[in-house]
C-alpha cells in the first residue's frame, strides 16, 4: 500500500492538499456568489448584501433570500455528497467508470421517494429524505449481492447489474407517475434533477445526513486505501472486509439519499468528481474525500448557474447539464480503456 501511496499518480498535481483545499474553497465562494447574482435578472453585490443582512421585504430581497439563497446552499451540498459517494463507489467496485448513477443508486433512491410519496402518502421532507437514503442503501446491497452471486465480484459485473437495476427502477417510476397524474407534474421536474424552487428546509434536513455520511467515509479512509488493491491484500493488512463494506454502503446510501432528496437524481456528478479529486490530491482517501466534496460542490454550483443560461430565458434542469458533461467524460474513459 505504501508503494501505491507514493506513486507519482497518487501525488496528484503535487500542490499539497492544503493548497488544493484553499483553492477549491475560494472557487466555491465565487461560484456561490455567482449563484446569488446571476440569473434571469442580474443583481449587484450591494443588493445581495442588503437582501441577506437587511431584508426589507422588496421583490429583490425576496428573490435573492427566498429563491436564490436556497439553491446556492443546496447545490454545493448535493454536489459534495455525490462527489464523496462517487469516490467510495469507485473504490468499492474497483471501477473508475462506476458512480451512484451507473450502479443504480440514484435510480433506487428516486424510486423509493416516488413509492413513499404516491403509495405510502409520505409528504414530509424528513420522511422523503429517509426514503431516499433507504432506497440507495437497498440498491447498493442488491447490486453488489447480485454481482457477487454471479460468480464473484468484478468491475464489469457490478456496472452491468447496476445499469440493469437503474433501468428497472426508471421503468417503475414512469409507471407510477403515469398512473398518478395528479403528482406527475410535481415529481417529474424533480426527477430530472434540479436545484430551482427548493425550500431551504431541504438544506437543513440534508446537512446533518451529509455530515454523518462524510464522517463515516473519512473514518474508513485507511481501509478504503487498502481496498483499492484486492481483497486478499486488504485482508492481509488486517482490514475487516465485511464490516468496512457494510459501513461504506451506509455512508454511500446516506450521501446519495441526501442528494436525491434535496435535488433529485443529478446525473454523473459522482462519475466526474472522483477523477478530478484524484488528479488534484492523489489516491489517499483522507485527502481524496475532502477534495471530492469541495470539487463536487463547485461543480454542481457552476452547473446550476450554467443551467440558467443554456436555453435562456427558460431554465434547463441542472441534471441535463451534468449529464452532458458526464457522458463526454464517460466516453473518454471508455476509449482510454479500449486503447
Amino acid at each position: 500500500m505504501s508503494t501505491l501511496a507514493m506513486s507519482p499518480q497518487s501525488q496528484g498535481l503535487r500542490l499539497g492538499p492544503a493548497r488544493v483545499y484553499a483553492g477549491l474553497i475560494l472557487l466555491l465562494a465565487l461560484s456561490m456568489l455567482m449563484s446569488l447574482t446571476l440569473g434571469y435578472k442580474i443583481y449587484s453585490l450591494d443588493q445581495v448584501w442588503m437582501a441577506l443582512f437587511a431584508h426589507d421585504g422588496s421583490e429583490t430581497a425576496v428573490v435573492i433570500a427566498g429563491l436564490r439563497l436556497p439553491r446556492a446552499l443546496i447545490a454545493p451540498l448535493a454536489g459534495a455528497a455525490l462527489g464523496m459517494a462517487g469516490v467510495m463507489v469507485q473504490t468499492l467496485s474497483r471501477n473508475r467508470i462506476a458512480s451512484p448513477d451507473t450502479l443504480g443508486l440514484n435510480a433506487g433512491a428516486s424510486l423509493a421517494v416516488v413509492v413513499a410519496s404516491i403509495m405510502l402518502g409520505v409528504q414530509s421532507l424528513a420522511g422523503l429524505s429517509l426514503a431516499a437514503a433507504f432506497g440507495a442503501f437497498v440498491t447498493a446491497i442488491v447490486v453488489f449481492g447480485v454481482a457477487a452471486s454471479a460468480g464473484g465480484l468484478s468491475p464489469l459485473k457490478i456496472v452491468l447489474v447496476g445499469v440493469t437495476f437503474a433501468s428497472l427502477s426508471h421503468a417503475f417510476v414512469e409507471v407510477l407517475l403515469t398512473s398518478n397524474e395528479a403528482q406527475l407534474q410535481q415529481l417529474l421536474f424533480w426527477l430530472s434533477g434540479a436545484f430551482v424552487d427548493r425550500p431551504i428546509a431541504l438544506f437543513y434536513n440534508g446537512l446533518p445526513v451529509v455530515i454523518v455520511g462524510g464522517i463515516i467515509g473519512i473514518g474508513l479512509s485507511r481501509a478504503l486505501d487498502a481496498l483499492q488493491a484486492d481483497d486478499s491484500t486488504a485482508a492481509g493488512l488486517g482490514v475487516p472486509l465485511a464490516a468496512v463494506r457494510g459501513l461504506a454502503f451506509v455512508a454511500v446510501a446516506l450521501l446519495t439519499g441526501a442528494a436525491v432528496s434535496m435535488a433529485g437524481p443529478v446525473a454523473f456528478v459522482g462519475l466526474v468528481v472522483p477523477h478530478a479529486a484524484r488528479r488534484l490530491v492523489g489516491l489517499r482517501h483522507i485527502h481524496q474525500l475532502p477534495a471530492a466534496a469541495l470539487f463536487g460542490a463547485v461543480y454542481a454550483t457552476l452547473a446550476d448557474v450554467a443551467a440558467r443560461f443554456v436555453i435562456y430565458p427558460v431554465e434547463a434542469p441542472v441534471g441535463a447539464i451534468t449529464a452532458v458533461v458526464g457522458a463526454i467524460v464517460l466516453l473518454v474513459l471508455l476509449m482510454r480503456r479500449a486503447a
